[in-house]
């Protein structure tokens, strides 16, 4: 390994229109390829392409590749005296705001057709978000990102250059203070940077353990780490090798730990915290692979030549994916595209980025249009003025009493359904540790004992099951955890707060045995391809146990799903006068789930296998509403309050309870 002067990384990024252009000094082609696999991950991911679950790791990648674009940009003007911080935010603003606003304008025009009047609301407030760039803030006080709630968002996306924009007015004064105040070399930038890096990572970690995942995931300083990893590379005194054999084996392996979490990951509480430093350290390595290579000439057509392609127009390709495929399902009343549609649908947005790109990106970056750093910032100045006269003006349109007729008033009120009652969230359910209280576990000598265990699918049994039982006669005792999987496999459980429900509950059944133990969660996501086997395993372990215990055990098969949330779609066919059909509406992979966990799950002995399905709905008939226009669902599967009536009423009387 050794240490020698390497080309200056080009910040833009953009290859030129022929070989001399693309064979100048300081373009990294593999940046470019590197950038498309990113952006293919995850236009890939909120597609929802087949297998790629993680693909939303693409948006760390672009971090990382950050990080070392501008940390080796601003540390080598900063060694030559020709740093300005106004030409910094100069090269800024023509990078990020011209095709950026010109998106959200475009955005906005749909609005008025496709969206409710709330949720036009919340996308001029979105709006103002983006034109402050606080974003991340702006969705991290509303839903998750992984939430089902966010498909109904198109500025959902633009967190991630909120995160950016952030650490673009840390990194520079940091690095700018470092040469600014040391003294002599006796504190290198590297150390600075890597410390920094640590600290942002054990935040992330921190707050990971503390159930603040969404705060992880949306805010700058648990996210700075990233784009540090990619900054260490940048500097001149990281070590590079001459040897082409290591340069291809690192290439690889970065290759590698970004297709596995890209392939694997599941969306969940459980990232970034450590699930996001593989992605992050393979496309540090793959940078790091490429520092001090020559880019070659490749025909457009080759393999590598659509990488670049398509890494190009990555930037316009991200702004524009996420509000394409938002309208494309507002289109639909099920808010569903088939297979056929995304493929044309992604074909659509190549050519809209390509023209971002082309006609809005390229002019600016390139001075043929307001060539001068005053014309720059004048123009960002009045741009962003103007998005927040619009957002204002549009907040103040969309305040007014819905157009909608008395449902479609009434379904708006399920976007916010109050699930913290019905599910006693912070005792019974959603705990910080994982752990319950006394009261959800006690057994009252005398009454029938049951126990409802599982995750957020066994807790919308709860209100059901009080309602529709005795309960001088039943006790219904609650443990339920989000995402947790009723087993006692606690080593198989993915978050350290189900492994610590798996344990009480482990530690409950030794000392207290309830008389009926009823089963229930999110099936279909614990059996996603290939972890069906796994699952079945996990139950069957379980089941032998609580069999030796004597205790009765009833599994709750898979519950009605449908595509998307029920009361969205309900409104999206209200908006567009269709009468809604149950069988655009169901997810029809459920009914294959119910019949695969009955034949792998025989009823025997003290254990009962019973069929939502089979009970709510006969002939695959199931309602979308109950009486009085309730829908059953206030998201794509967990059940109303009166939606959870509905159902226990049907499932209450195969438990032979009685009422």
């Amino acid at each position: 390994m050794m240490t020698h002067l390497r080309a200056l990384p080009d910040v833009s990024g953009s290859i030129g229109r022929n070989d001399a252009v693309a064979m100048r000094p300081g373009y990294r082609e593999d940046i470019d390829w590197l950038r498309a696999i990113a952006v293919l991950a995850v236009v890939a991911f909120h597609f929802e392409a087949p297998a790629i679950f993680g693909g939303f790791v693409g948006v760390d990648i672009f971090f990382v590749i950050s990080g070392y674009l501008i940390t080796g940009i601003v540390q080598a003007e900063l060694k030559a005296g020709t740093f300005s911080f106004a030409r910094f935010y100069e090269r800024r603003i023509r990078r990020l705001l011209p095709a950026l606003y010109a998106m959200v304008a475009l955005t906005a025009v749909p609005t008025f057709h496709y969206l409710l009047a709330s949720e036009r609301l919340e996308f001029f407030r979105s709006v103002a978000a983006v034109a402050t760039f606080t974003s991340n803030f702006f969705f991290w006080w509303q839903s998750g990102y992984f939430d089902h709630a966010a498909v109904e968002k198109p500025l959902l996306h633009t967190w991630s250059l909120a995160v950016e924009e952030q650490f673009y007015l840390a990194l520079p004064l940091i690095l700018w203070s470092w040469v600014r105040w040391r003294r002599g070399q006796a504190l290198r930038l590297s150390v600075v940077l890597f410390t920094i890096g640590v600290a942002s990572f054990g935040l992330c970690i921190w707050l990971m353990r503390g159930q603040h995942s969404s705060a992880a995931f949306f805010m700058s300083p648990p996210r700075a780490w990233e784009f540090l990893l990619g900054g260490l590379i940048a500097l001149p005194n990281c070590p590079i090798t001459r040897f082409p054999w290591v340069r291809r084996m690192a290439r690889g392996l970065g290759v590698l730990l970004i297709a596995i979490p890209a392939f694997s990951l599941r969306q969940g509480p459980g990232f970034p915290g450590v699930n996001a430093l593989a992605p992050c350290l393979g496309a540090m390595i793959f940078i790091w692979s490429g520092i001090g290579v020559p880019t070659r000439p490749r025909s457009q057509y080759s393999p590598l030549g659509i990488l670049n392609f398509f890494g190009r127009i990555s930037y316009s390709l991200y702004l524009w994916h996420w509000p394409v495929f938002t309208f494309a399902r507002f289109s639909k009343s099920n808010l569903t595209l088939e297979a056929g549609e995304k493929i044309l649908l992604f074909a659509a947005t190549v050519g809209i980025s390509y023209l971002s790109w082309r006609f809005v990106e390229q002019p600016f970056r390139e001075r043929s249009t307001i060539a001068t750093r005053q014309g720059a910032f004048r123009l960002a100045g009045i741009a962003t003025a103007l998005l927040l006269v619009a957002s204002a003006g549009g907040i103040g349109a969309s305040s007014g009493p819905s157009s909608m007729d008395q449902i479609a008033r009434q379904l708006e009120t399920y976007d916010d359904y109050p699930v913290e009652r019905l599910y006693r969230s912070g005792s019974c359910f959603s705990t910080p540790d994982g752990m319950l209280g006394e009261a959800c576990l006690a057994l009252i000598p005398g009454k029938i004992n049951l126990l409802l265990w599982g995750d957020s699918f066994a807790a919308h049994y709860f209100h059901g099951l009080q309602v529709v039982t005795n309960p001088k006669s039943l006790n219904v005792l609650q443990a339920t955890q989000p995402t947790c999987m009723p087993t006692l496999s606690a080593a198989s459980q993915g978050l350290s707060l189900c492994r610590n429900l798996a344990t009480q509950m482990e530690a409950l059944l030794r000392d207290h045995k309830p008389d009926v133990i009823v089963l229930s969660a999110d099936w279909l996501e614990d059996a996603r391809p290939p972890r069906f086997a796994g699952m079945i395993a996990d139950l069957r372990h379980t089941l032998a146990t609580l069999d030796s215990l004597g205790i009765f055990v009833v599994l709750l098969g898979p519950p009605v799903q449908y595509r998307s949330r029920l009361p969205a779609m309900l409104l999206r066919s209200a908006l567009r006068h269709v009468d809604p059909l149950p069988a655009d509406f169901l997810l029809e992979d459920v009914f294959a789930l119910d019949e695969r966990m009955k034949a792998a799950l025989p009823a025997q002995g003290k254990f009962s296998y019973i069929s939502v399905l089979d009970a709510v709905c006969p002939q695959r008939r199931c309602p979308l509403t109950i009486e009085g226009g309730i829908p059953l669902a206030w998201d794509h599967a967990h059940l109303t309050a009166e939606g959870s009536v509905y159902v226990m009423s049907k499932v209450v009387p195969m438990l032979g309870l009685g009422n």
